[in-house]
């Protein structure tokens, strides 16, 4: 990978200054060519002779924009760096910058961090001279070698890019005069060609104040700001700086699915997210029926894959293959409904530059009158060029990391498959094999032991669960309920008790345990402990963790419905119909509502 270096050469002392640095600095290989802005040509000539570079002399100013572009023009290098000469480079600059490049191929744009410069490459330190400012170098990139993160602009005063791009882009555009907004309309560009812009935050340079351009004139560069601005409106209809940082677009989508005989439910789900998505990938993992023959009817690409007990392997194949900007995963039996369909139609059409992932409802359950009983989280739609992986072998997770965007939409379940062994039979295999579980493995081995009723080994793998360091404390929350509810299935309510408790360390009362508590109370005709737990799930906040499962009746109408049937037991009528009242609210056509306000009509004094 050659790498070719141009520099902006426009005050003669600095340029000598930051061409020694370079070569003191870069230990990669480089070609550097110097575009020299003097009206001497003696002066052109002595750098080129004396420091053996390369030296493209113009004899009057030509500004930043059309400087680079004469550069870049003379330059034989796979990938540009564009630098003024007031900027001085520190050990390991160039390997930063390229690392950007090579680690996300997405990436247009990489620039440094430096001192006084606006936005999110400003260091902001205070310091008395250049060498105390050039001496804090190593300290400013201390854990920070190979670290890069998105930002919708950089400055000109250095910025790195790859030759296909910054031809494709069309370099930067000389109508910029002078300076200033050359920069800002090539990352809108980049930004609008669907690229990334990187800060290398490892990349530590330093910026050299240069003599006032134009002598006498204080407000030159003022003055510039303002004419290239006038230009940039006339270009775009917009001040483009302001529209770097609230940039939105409409991205592409593929729709990646692994699916096996999935007949029943294929036609559904494509034709919820038919007109959403660019392109459909499926993979087939052996099916029998006509999934593909669904599959194809709409267009998808379809592909098989052998399966290896493997969900991960499986998923992040399908991801593999595909090639638009974002890509969003559903199950055969998931669908959107059509409210969520626009909500996401909405969202894909102006996606902010920096979201990574969006994360949507999970709708797992419904009431027969199609409200949500319980739900979660899924990180549904994310960026191909993150690179995010699927983990585990069974029950996996998509592993992302930066910018999420949580949105108020959802994807709705609807199981059409009968309880399946499958997953079971993939841990018992495990087991059997002495494979290393991790905390998420004995999760959801144990959910899939309870799921089948093996209620003691079931309670055994939770509590090696919730004893060990690690894993999520959703899951140890949900975890401490389960054991507990298997207790209960064991006919062992003192321990089912304690169990639920114990989730209380984790986090503040969740509505869902109180109910399960109160439950318990209930089935002993304990009614005033009943009552306590059932009160508590009405006043209790719910969590502030955006991925927390939600069973919506425990934090609606149903702990109102149970203090209805306690306050009844204990002869209190009015409570009684005051809470059957409330949760006639959320829940008006459910019978027992009905039935509970016809029986206490005899015992209520208008």
């Amino acid at each position: 990978m050659k790498i070719s270096i141009i520099v902006l050469a426009q005050h003669f002392n600095l340029t000598l200054k930051c061409v020694d640095r370079i070569k003191q600095y870069t230990s990669i290989p480089y070609e550097l060519i110097v575009v020299t802005e003097y009206d001497s040509v003696e002066v052109s000539r002595y750098i080129e002779h004396d420091y053996n570079v390369h030296v493209i002399h113009n004899r009057k100013s030509r500004g930043v924009a059309a400087a680079y572009n004469q550069g870049a023009a003379a330059s034989s290098g796979d990938r540009f760096v564009f630098m003024r000469d007031q900027i001085m480079v520190n050990e390991g600059w160039l390997e930063q910058l390229s690392g950007c490049l090579d680690q996300h191929p997405n990436a247009s744009i990489v620039g440094p961090m430096m001192n006084d410069v606006s936005g999110a490459q400003g260091i902001p330190i205070v310091y008395q001279n250049y060498e105390h400012l050039y001496q804090m170098g190593d300290l400013l990139a201390i854990g920070k070698s190979m670290t890069w993160t998105r930002t919708p602009r950089l400055v000109s005063l250095l910025m790195m890019m790859p030759r296909h791009f910054f031809e494709k882009a069309g370099g930067f555009d000389e109508r910029f005069e002078v300076e200033s907004y050359e920069d800002d309309d090539l990352c809108y560009r980049a930004l609008s060609m669907n690229s990334d812009i990187y800060i290398a935050e490892g990349c530590i340079v330093f910026r050299v104040q240069p003599p006032h351009a134009v002598l006498g004139d204080p407000d030159w560069y003022n003055n510039r700001l303002t004419l290239n601005r006038a230009v940039a409106i006339s270009k775009w209809g917009f001040d483009v700086t302001k529209a770097l940082y609230s940039y939105k677009r409409k991205v592409t989508v593929s729709l990646c699915m692994i699916v096996k005989n999935e007949e029943k439910t294929l036609d559904r789900c494509l034709s919820s997210v038919r007109g959403l998505v660019d392109e459909i990938v499926i993979v087939d993992t052996g099916s029998e029926d006509a999934t593909k023959e669904i599959a194809a009817s709409y267009g998808s690409q379809v592909y098989d894959f052998e399966w290896v007990n493997d969900f991960s392997k499986a998923r992040n194949h399908a991801f593999s293959l595909a090639t638009q900007e974002y890509i969003l995963w559903m199950d055969a039996d998931d669908y959107l409904l059509p409210e969520d369909a626009a909500a996401l139609q909405s969202i894909i059409s102006e996606l902010s530059w920096d979201i990574d992932a969006v994360s949507m409802h999970y709708y797992l359950d419904h009431d027969l009158h199609g409200r949500v009983t319980a739900s979660l989280r899924r990180n549904r739609l994310v960026k191909r060029s993150c690179g995010f992986r699927w983990v585990g072998f069974v029950h996996e997770y998509l592993d992302v990391a930066g910018t999420v965007l949580y949105a108020e939409t959802g994807v709705t379940h609807d199981r059409k498959h009968t309880q399946s062994t499958r997953n079971l039979l993939i841990y018992e295999d495990m087991k059997e094999a002495k494979a290393v579980f991790s905390p998420r493995d004995l999760f959801y081995f144990s959910n899939e032991l309870y799921d089948h009723g093996q209620w003691e080994r079931a309670i055994e793998q939770y509590d090696t669960f919730i004893a060990s360091p690690d894993g999520w404390v959703e899951d140890k929350i949900l975890a401490s309920r389960r054991a507990g509810e298997a207790y209960a299935q064991l006919g062992r309510l003192q321990e089912a008790r304690h169990k639920v408790l114990q989730g209380f360390a984790y986090a503040l009362p969740r509505a869902e345990s109180c109910c399960q508590l109160g439950y318990y109370e209930l089935s002993e005709q304990r009614l005033e402990n009943a009552v306590f737990w059932y009160k508590l799930a009405t006043e209790v906040a719910k969590p502030i963790e955006p991925n927390a499962r939600l069973d919506i009746p425990s934090w609606t109408w149903l702990p109102h419905l149970q203090l209805c049937v306690c306050y009844d037991r204990l002869g209190l009528y009015e409570q009684a119909h005051y809470h059957n009242e409330i949760a006639g609210g959320y829940v008006p056509d459910n019978p027992s509502v009905t039935a509970n306000r016809n029986y206490l009509q005899q015992y209520l004094i208008y």
